[in-house]
């Protein structure tokens, strides 16, 4: 940080982002000024040809231009090494080298232009070898253009202009409302233009309209003060996942009860209890159920789970030329009902079970299945999980609607995924899917809702509304996400609502309070750090691919310890200009999370909340994850927890294999022994 000035507009890059990549570029230079003299000394004498003198003249030309294309990358490796993440005034000559190699850049376009047509413009006699060395030289080197090319765009800040970087220093130095108001609407138009182009094959109705510009606009505001690049943020991540190491190092061993008694009261460190689960919320359930909210998914996950067996056990169930034998229960599938042969494999029902399914998709209205379960006595309703582009934008439209629950105040929700329950619920009645499933059933069979992820928090919120005409209902909800409900219709749901979140899961954290609080984290972290960023990033990465999780004796993977003066970093100039930056954009972010917590309601995941965690984790050698379980109040996922099992604990697989496992061990999450819950939730 700051971003990277050149041409006098700001760019998505710092001048501390260039270590890696000149690194990388330096070792391909090598190796190909290696393969050059190679070449050149072996047939040193095979260019006594036709036209071999422009082959020789070709090879002696690309060394030339390479040898400084690699001095040019180690200086600029070198410079952009120097200082620390908040310190760039050691690093003050990076623009000065990018203009240089941006000068070096323009003859080697134009050698690359000649190069193409001495190699493929004449019919050579030379040596096979020179002749195809020569051209496959070519062809690489157009392809290094075109990965600079991308890189460029890539860099490129669309709201980087001389007016737009005038208004942004403005708002950090409080002195211009105007101008602010002008860079953020820029702002906003480009995500929202970013938006559209991800998401093109979507209808734009007024809804998606009116979504777009939200998302737009939530966007931009969240990051429209500061000054970072994205691989600051990516570095105040992987700091922030140091601190929680170093935070849950300082917390006691926590020891979680494992009997046949049954649930008992944990007790939070807040002094509050867990109610008493109701009978049904059982690891065996869960699991149970849990294959419906697999099926949802369709083919894709299927094939995703069996990627080399997963068609020919799918063909079993194949209807074909379904579009010729229509059926009136299966709506909107493919010609072979992949997606419906996909719901038999994972659930195991027969076809005579399905009552209705429909993979009709568009905003706020998500595919749902309606089955028999004779096993359990039940009709469960079944809805699926974010698979679309406009799955993500109801995931992401996180506007807040009240939820009307009688003699419940103060009862909101996430408002896309109360739409899309509505939608549901209508379908329901208005085709009298569940009286007709209901006539299948034996008398006083119940109705089971459930889902994974979005379907997780559609289905808690359909619960809520079929409440009233189905007391018995019982809701299933696998890896909800955070923002969904206020916390008395949580509380409301508490009988028959039951979540399920494994490990260190991303989504049932998710909300406007904790990515503001995270923010807020991040601008702490940079703020105290005085180390290199590339330095950091090896770090989170070493990490990342070892995946293991530090610790306090591990000194060896941690980011501060002082084990080389601080002056090695610093320079003696000051950077009080950065230093200020960087605390005014801290200090406005902490206003930002405690304005966001005035205005905005408090969603947490919905009902009792099972919390299955890691007690040892997998290894490399092929030792199966160990898990634990116990029931959790939902304040305890009101931070992000920065973790290399943050998205892949989400996945249905990581449920499906932390579930089974309980069940094999007949787990029965049991009371907390200690008031230190947080060190696994």
């Amino acid at each position: 940080m700051p971003g990277l000035v050149l041409f006098n507009r700001r760019w998505t890059v710092s001048s501390d982002d260039f270590v890696f990549s000149s690194a990388g570029e330096a070792v391909l230079r090598i190796a190909w000024l290696l393969t050059l003299i190679i070449i050149l000394s072996i047939h040193h004498d095979d260019f006594e040809c036709s036209y071999g003198h422009t082959l020789r003249f070709f090879y002696i030309g690309t060394l030339v231009l390479n040898v400084l294309g690699l001095i040019s990358s180690l200086i600029l490796l070198y410079i952009s090494m120097q200082g620390s993440i908040k310190n760039a005034y050691p690093r003050r000559h990076v623009c000065k080298c990018l203009y240089a190699k941006l000068l070096l850049f323009l003859p080697e376009f134009v050698w690359v232009c000649l190069s193409t047509f001495w190699a493929f413009g004449h019919s050579y006699i030379c040596d096979y070898s020179v002749v195809v060395t020569a051209r496959a030289a070519v062809i690489f080197s157009w392809l290094v253009c075109g990965l600079v090319m991308f890189s460029v765009l890539m860099a490129f800040d669309p709201v980087g202009s001389a007016k737009s970087r005038s208004a942004v220093t403005c708002r950090v130095s409080g002195q211009g409302d105007e101008s602010l108001s002008v860079s953020n609407v820029s702002a906003s138009k480009v995500w929202e233009n970013r938006c559209r182009c991800m998401c093109c094959c979507i209808s734009f109705s007024q809804d998606t309209r009116e979504a777009f510009s939200d998302v737009a606009k939530l966007v931009a505001d969240f990051f429209h003060d500061l000054d970072l690049v994205p691989s600051d943020i990516v570095a105040g991540l992987v700091l922030v996942q140091q601190d929680q190491v170093e935070q849950d190092d300082q917390l006691n061993t926590v020891t979680v009860g494992s009997s046949s008694n049954g649930p008992s009261l944990p007790v939070f460190n807040n002094g509050a209890a867990v109610p008493q689960p109701k009978s049904w919320m059982t690891i065996d359930n869960m699991n149970h159920f849990f294959r419906y909210a697999m099926g949802s998914y369709g083919w894709p996950f299927f094939m995703y789970q069996h990627l080399t067996t997963g068609l020919c056990r799918l063909s079993t169930k194949f209807r074909c030329c379904a579009c010729i034998r229509k059926s009136n229960s299966v709506l909107r599938d493919n010609i072979c009902q992949c997606n419906t042969a996909a719901i038999k494999k994972l659930s195991g029902i027969a076809e005579e079970d399905i009552v209705y399914v429909t993979f009709h998709n568009k905003f706020k209205q998500i595919p749902f299945y309606v089955v028999l379960d004779r096993e359990k006595n039940a009709v469960v309703v079944s809805i699926r999980g974010t698979l679309s582009l406009q799955d993500a934008l109801t995931d992401i439209w996180a506007v807040g609607a009240p939820l009307d629950i009688p003699g419940v105040e103060e009862s909101f929700c996430h408002s896309a995924m109360l739409d899309c329950a509505k939608y549901i619920e209508s379908e329901l009645k208005s085709l009298k899917l569940l009286d007709t499933a209901f006539s299948y059933l034996q008398q006083g069979a119940s109705l089971v809702v459930t889902g994974h992820s979005l379907g997780a928090g559609v289905a808690a919120l359909l619960a809520v509304l079929l409440r009233q005409e189905y007391p018995n209902l019982m809701c299933f909800s696998y890896s909800p996400p955070g923002g969904l409900m206020s916390p008395k219709a949580s509380k409301y749901a508490l009988d028959f609502v039951c979540s399920v979140v494994v490990g260190k899961d991303l989504v049932p954290r998710l909300g406007m309070s904790t990515l503001a609080d995270l923010k807020v984290k991040i601008l702490k972290a940079l703020n105290e750090c005085h180390y290199p960023k590339y330095r950091i990033l090896a770090t989170g990465c070493s990490r990342l691919v070892c995946g293991k999780r530090s610790s306090s004796k591990d000194r060896s993977s941690q980011l501060l310890i002082r084990d080389k003066p601080l002056t090695r970093y610093m320079e003696e100039r000051p950077t009080v200009l950065q230093d200020h930056t960087l605390q005014e954009a801290l200090r406005m972010a902490e206003n930002q999370a405690s304005e966001v917590m005035k205005t905005n309601w408090p969603l947490h995941p919905a009902g009792q909340i099972l919390h299955i965690f890691e007690v040892e984790e997998s290894s490399i050698c092929g030792q199966e994850a160990q898990y634990a379980a116990v029931w959790c109040d939902p304040q305890v996922f009101n931070k992000i927890v920065i973790s290399h099992k943050m998205v892949s604990d989400h996945i249905p697989n990581a449920v499906a294999a932390a579930l089974e496992q309980l069940v094999e061990k007949k787990y029965v999450p049991q009371q907390q022994q200690t008031a230190q819950l947080t060190h696994h939730c």
